[in-house]
């Protein structure tokens, strides 16, 4: 089994659960990076004109968000593909949908984790449709620090 475990973070929490998964599994690691960066300012869920709250309210504005890059070096080679993300307004951050709609995912299986103080994760059946061909392993939602047994252990309850 050959892994992979994508990415988008913009606090970090995101990527401490990606860098624990692909320990555990040997999976390769590659961040999402969106074609505009977010500012501080344009994280700031309290300012009600903020670049995510325009998105958050504005689907049209969502859908337009694009990655820096959706390829991925020698995708064809990975069988198991993790995809993980903060939760912004009840969801997966959209910025994985670019990756998600532009890739392949036909043989690869897919297991998606998210990050949350408290949210839950509430649009997994929506990243599990955008990944056209996956063979769909579940979602998860962890604490903004989930431990490294908690991330190990739903890595181990897949099965891979």
């Amino acid at each position: 089994m050959k892994a992979l475990v994508v990415y988008f973070t913009e606090s970090g929490c995101t990527r401490r659960v990606a860098q624990t998964i692909a320990e555990a599994t040997g999976a390769t690691l590659h961040e999402l990076k969106a074609a505009e960066p977010y500012t501080a300012a344009d994280l700031d869920w309290r300012d009600s004109g903020s670049r995510v709250n325009r998105e958050a309210n504005d689907p049209a504005a969502r859908q337009s968000v694009k990655l820096a890059d959706t390829s991925v070096p020698d995708w064809d080679s990975y069988d198991v593909v993790f995809i993980g993300a903060p939760v912004w307004w009840g969801v997966a951050a959209w910025p994985i949908d670019d990756f998600l709609t532009s890739n392949d995912f036909t043989g690869k299986k897919l297991a998606a984790f998210v990050t949350s103080a408290s949210s839950s994760f509430g649009n997994e059946s929506d990243v599990k449709d955008m990944a056209k061909g996956a063979q769909w392993l579940g979602g998860k939602r962890f604490p903004s620090f989930a431990s490294a047994a908690a991330v190990k252990s739903w890595v181990s309850s897949l099965a891979l």
